[in-house]
């Protein structure tokens, strides 16, 4: 019985999930930061190929499930030692409930290289094709005017922008991936809307000897608009990295979920990663936690880019 009122308990909070944070979360942040900053466009200097999936609370009907793809790379001859201008797109669905979200995002950066720091600016633009199902819901009130039509791939335009500046061990971004907070209305009443959030994430690789690397990092956001005001949360992770090529570290989201990821740069070019999140919250007792799977593939035509793999170059 308990299983069951949970479930109810998620389809009523994924019915009014587009007045919260409209980005999707991953565990594995580190691995796609193009989601959340424009400006990292182009940051590791070669084609990168990413796709991510997620299943979260999985045990519990209508849980969230996302998929993202990803492909960004800088522009310009490879003769080049620099290229100051890098383009991108993304492709996600994140699908909760009764909710079905598809978005696409294409992103341009302008990067400006120092003596030994690069700083890059980033814009992104797109949109998102929104559906609900609420005919789908066994409302308590069948009157209920809201539940009566449902929204079929309405379409949301935003605009994000970011700046990210990267060292040979370090970086530091802030940014705002979706700047419009769109809202939905229905027979003249507006029933939901989109929140404004703000990130801001960094990271340092310390030498631990020749073989070991210990990397923090962090992600914040901070989401609100006019109405509504979620509360400020953090990813805190720490991972261990040895021979350039694996790496094992756990993150603990604030927001009550401590999780444990390992990553390994399987060849030159193929990454695999894997996260399994512990839930802390109250929903624990009917969920099983959180699954994640990360794969990334790079294409370059100097060998030396590869000579300093990912955990390196994950700036």
């Amino acid at each position: 019985m308990k299983r069951i009122l949970a479930a109810i308990t998620l389809v009523g909070l994924g019915s009014l999930s587009a007045i919260a944070q409209s980005d999707q979360h991953y565990t594995m942040f580190m691995y796609n930061k193009l989601y959340y900053n424009p400006g990292y466009t182009g940051s590791r200097d070669v084609t990168s190929f990413n796709a991510q999936y997620r299943n979260q609370w999985s045990g519990i009907p209508g849980a969230p499930k996302t998929l993202s793809i990803s492909a960004e790379a800088p522009i310009g001859s490879y003769m080049r030692s620099f290229r100051k201008v890098a383009l991108g797109i993304s492709l996600s669905n994140e699908k909760v409930s009764i909710e079905n979200n598809t978005n696409i995002r294409a992103y341009y950066a302008y990067r400006i290289k120092f003596e030994k720091s690069v700083l890059s600016m980033g814009l992104a633009a797109g949109g998102s094709f929104y559906s609900a199902l609420y005919s789908n819901l066994n409302a308590y009130q069948q009157n209920d005017q809201n539940l009566t039509t449902d929204v079929r791939n309405a379409f949301l335009p935003n605009v994000g922008a970011g700046v990210y500046w990267s060292t040979d061990n370090a970086y530091i971004g802030l940014s705002t991936p979706s700047m419009l907070q769109n809202k939905y209305d229905k027979n003249g009443t507006q029933i939901a809307k989109q929140i404004r959030a703000f990130y801001l994430s960094a990271g340092y690789v310390y030498p631990l000897n020749e073989t070991i690397k210990l990397k923090p990092q962090v992600l914040a956001r901070f989401a609100m608009n006019g109405q509504s005001k979620l509360p400020m949360n953090f990813d805190l992770n720490a991972s261990a990295i040895a021979y350039d090529r694996f790496m094992a570290g756990i993150t603990y989201r604030t927001d009550k979920s401590l999780a444990g990821v390992v990553h390994i740069q399987a060849t030159d070019r193929l990454n695999l990663g894997y996260s399994y999140d512990f839930l802390m919250s109250d929903i624990a007792p009917y969920a099983r936690g959180a699954h994640e799977i990360v794969v990334g593939y790079d294409i370059s035509r100097e060998r030396l880019k590869f000579a300093t793999p990912r955990f390196n170059k994950a700036f």
